[in-house]
């Protein structure tokens, strides 16, 4: 755990993301956000005291910080057929989300379809781990303390069949968050069971070899960051050296 930490601070250098993740809360304001997979309430404790906080997991594991926050007992699949978001929220839709849950890709993908739902105009779901630091540590079987799964999957995913949403990923420790906006235009079928059977089966190799194709990245920089949640082009946000494809 020590090594992959280490090795994971070097790769991505700067703020971890819980530090991105408070700039971004003081940047968007949000008067709602949503949290999958609260584990230690580290994350979900970054919301401002004037957000109405919701945090979802089936096993959290706060402290006495949370008092403000409701978090719901269940699996966020379970949470979704459960209930309505929006009645949950007063009627208000989702300014913020965080997806962080099961590290499993195409569980990602159905949290973000899920929160997709109750976006608000202008609102950012976030996506933590989609940077694997190695071939142990993303595997879709766990074997290793420092995890990420396959979550990396999303985002070629999204590019390939989510043309219309802006997709930036910080280079920040310990493995990354994507950052997601321009929803509203939503197909109803983004991307058919066979592709996302198609993209369970890639390899850590696949990531090695195409991950300047589709991993558009901004730099681990709260000017950057704010630049980005203030709804700047993300051709005008001052790259990391790396070039920013197209999708």
């Amino acid at each position: 755990m020590v090594a992959d930490d280490l090795a994971a601070a070097r790769a991505l250098p700067g703020p971890d993301y819980y530090t991105v993740l408070e700039w971004i809360h003081a940047a968007l304001r949000p008067i709602t956000y949503v949290e999958i997979g609260v584990h230690s309430g580290k994350s979900l404790a970054l919301a401002r005291p004037d957000t109405f906080a919701i945090g979802i997991d089936p096993s959290p594991q706060p402290g006495d910080s949370f008092a403000d926050s409701r978090i719901i007992r269940l699996t966020s699949s379970g949470f979704f057929r459960r209930y309505d978001l929006r009645q949950l929220l007063g009627g208000k839709a989702v300014d913020f989300a965080l997806v962080d849950g099961l590290h499993l890709f195409e569980q990602a993908i159905e949290d973000l379809c899920n929160l997709e739902r109750y976006i608000a105009p202008g609102g950012m779901i976030a996506v933590h781990d989609t940077i694997p630091l190695n071939r142990e540590t993303s595997a879709r079987v766990r074997t290793t303390e420092f995890y990420t799964g396959d979550v990396w999957k999303m985002v070629p995913y999204l590019c390939q069949h989510r043309p219309d949403l802006e997709i930036v990923t910080v280079l920040t420790a310990p493995t990354g968050l994507t950052l997601i906006r321009k929803f509203g235009l939503a197909q109803d079928d983004a991307g058919t069971p066979g592709s996302i059977d198609e993209f369970k089966a890639l390899e850590f190799d696949y990531f090695e070899r195409n991950q300047q194709e589709f991993l558009r990245t901004i730099p681990n920089q709260r000017p950057a960051v704010d630049a980005f949640c203030q709804n700047t082009p993300v051709q005008s946000i001052a790259s990391s050296g790396v070039a920013m494809p197209s999708c």
